[in-house]
């Protein structure tokens, strides 16, 4: 059993490989035009299609011929984990009533940049190097942040070297990815979900007009629809509020919509990044502001729920003191992790390698309780405004959905 600096045991790593959202995609393309195509090599892999979720296995048993499906969808509803499909089952009737297929582990952290390269590189953080919403990177020693703030001097292909699944399968179907125009050429796209084409629309209805033309194309197709409300009503408004409980019955409706549209021939999965919960305000905590913490760190990355310290003194002894000193004042409430151990352990794959290395903190601190760690000398004003968060290794944010969507 993997424990922490205060010999708290930590979950399970997650089962890169075989359960994870890395898995999803790569398993997603194997069932396209009946199961006959063979894409471009996978990075690690090598050549043949690879079911790493038994994803084929996993539709026999609920009763559904895998080998009917001409074009496969992939509705990746941003923050949607199972703990809250499962709570607020209620308010999305459709939802409730598709079939599971059990549940997948998200990458770690359990955030939006990592999880979404996994997704769409079908390889773990320890390999791709998108090990968090912010990272150090190495060449500069500054932060570099994949979502709001990616630096347009990187380049992503560097920054994300290996091929993509869009990019070995777009030779043999239809490639497409659905989404918001405003993600077309940001970061994430461009370094982790990169290849195929791109569509674009802004409202719901759009998606679905879009997906449906999509996915009633007399060639294959493999398509990937990003849904993101449900995820930013939860960071501004906390889940289970009525604006987030608006989103999921939006998101409901636009479905059953999408499946009542395209041909039987279709499978229509849906999943999710991460899960999220709420962190109450009085619980957002300002770690900066105890100069003994952060004697020793260079910088911080990572997010409120998995900060990653970089340190000055990298020394077996001088870290030592700092993971006493963060053991001392957040060990009751986080896991204190000393990043090499967690690497040895697999919490970023069974191989991390050298420059997704140079990128992670010295120091993680993942919380288990409900709180969120800023350093608010970096953090800007309105970050402390946000209710719901992830990030972190707890069951509520890392287990997300795997379910099929019926079609007519």
């Amino acid at each position: 059993m993997f424990t922490d600096y205060c010999g708290t045991p930590l979950p399970t790593p997650a089962p890169y490989g075989s359960g994870t959202i890395a898995d999803l995609f790569e398993s997603a393309g194997t069932l396209v035009k009946q199961r006959t195509i063979t894409p471009d090599p996978h990075p690690l892999w090598g050549e043949g299609a690879h079911d790493a979720i038994g994803l084929a296995q996993r539709l026999e048993q609920a009763g559904i011929n895998p080998d009917k499906f001409r074009s496969v969808c992939v509705v990746m509803v941003d923050g949607l984990g199972e703990d809250l499909l499962q709570k607020y089952a209620s308010y999305a009737p459709f939802l409730k009533n598709s079939i599971s297929l059990g549940t997948l582990h998200s990458a770690i952290p359990s955030t939006t940049a990592a999880s979404l390269t996994s997704f769409g590189t079908a390889l773990p953080p320890g390999i791709h190097g998108v090990a968090g919403y912010e990272v150090r990177n190495p060449e500069n020693d500054a932060v570099v942040n994949h979502l709001s703030g990616w630096d347009s001097s990187i380049d992503p292909h560097r920054w994300q070297p290996y091929p993509t699944v869009f990019e070995r399968y777009e030779n043999y179907c239809n490639v497409a990815t659905v989404s918001l125009s405003r993600y077309q050429k940001s970061g994430l796209s461009q370094f982790g979900l990169r290849g195929g084409e791109f569509f674009h629309a802004q409202a719901p209805t759009g998606r679905i007009t879009l997906g449906t033309s999509l996915l009633s194309s007399r060639k294959p197709s493999l398509v990937y629809m990003y849904w993101g409300e449900i995820d930013q009503a939860g960071h501004r408004f906390g889940t289970g509020s009525t604006q987030w409980i608006y989103q999921l019955e939006e998101l409901n409706l636009s479905l059953r919509k999408l499946s009542e549209r395209v041909p039987a021939q279709t499978l229509l999965l849906l999943s999710a990044d991460h899960g999220m919960l709420n962190i109450d305000r009085e619980h957002r905590y300002d770690y900066s502001a105890d100069e003994h913490l952060i004697e020793n760190v260079r910088l911080t990355a990572g997010e409120p729920r998995m900060v990653q310290l970089y340190l000055k003194d990298n020394s077996k002894e001088a870290k030592e003191k700092t993971l006493n000193d963060w053991a001392k004042r957040w060990g009751e409430q986080a896991w204190i992790i000393d990043t090499e151990e967690a690497c040895e352990q697999g919490l970023f794959g069974i191989e991390v390698r050298d420059q997704a290395r140079a990128r992670i903190g010295d120091i993680l601190i993942a919380c288990r309780e409900p709180i969120a760690l800023y350093d608010k000398r970096r953090a800007k004003p309105q970050a402390f405004d946000m209710v719901g968060q992830h990030g972190s290794l707890t069951e509520t944010e890392t287990t997300i959905p795997l379910r099929v969507l019926p079609t007519t």
